[in-house]
């Protein structure tokens, strides 16, 4: 981990290359995506509703991804689990990919319900944010996080709906 300037208090503008580990994990769906043969695909065929929400959801997104890799906290490790805390915002945020996955599998042989897409493919994943956030104390991609959820949650349900 790299840290290069001081923004406030106790963070840097830096460079997590774990959080780079950690975005491509989540996106492995996507990246698998093309190797199924997917009859019905609504998460990526949705009319769009609202292309203020649309515009707002992909700036909250890139923003939590690119907060992740890029402040980092000025006593933090590479990785660590050493208190309680640490464990504990690490292990539901591992629940909340392992959610998203579990999701995934079951969009990818076919069961593609509104509400498994809403809380496996869209709400767990601005979530696993908010937990990576927490875990390595970057309050600033808890926030994001935490707005990059309502928006998402918020958006692609008005879509699902349609």
């Amino acid at each position: 981990m790299v840290k290069w300037i001081k923004l406030y208090k106790n963070q840097y503008l830096g460079f997590f290359a774990l959080g780079v580990i950690l975005f491509f994990v989540q996106e492995l769906p996507y990246m698998v995506m093309p190797l199924f043969n997917l009859t019905s695909n609504p998460i990526m065929e949705m009319p769009e509703v609202s292309p203020f929400l649309n515009g707002l959801e992909k700036i909250l997104g890139i923003l939590s991804i690119a907060i992740l890799i890029l402040i980092v906290e000025k006593d933090a490790k590479w990785f660590s689990l050493s208190s309680k805390k640490e464990l504990f915002f690490f292990t539901v945020a591992m629940m909340m990919l392992l959610i998203n996955f579990g999701g995934w599998i079951f969009y990818f042989v076919g069961y593609q319900s509104k509400a498994l897409m809403i809380v496996c493919l869209v709400a767990a994943v601005p979530l696993y944010y908010v937990f990576l956030g927490l875990w390595r104390k970057n309050y600033v991609l808890a926030i994001t996080g935490v707005l990059f959820f309502i928006v998402h949650v918020s958006h692609v349900s008005m879509n699902l709906l349609m």
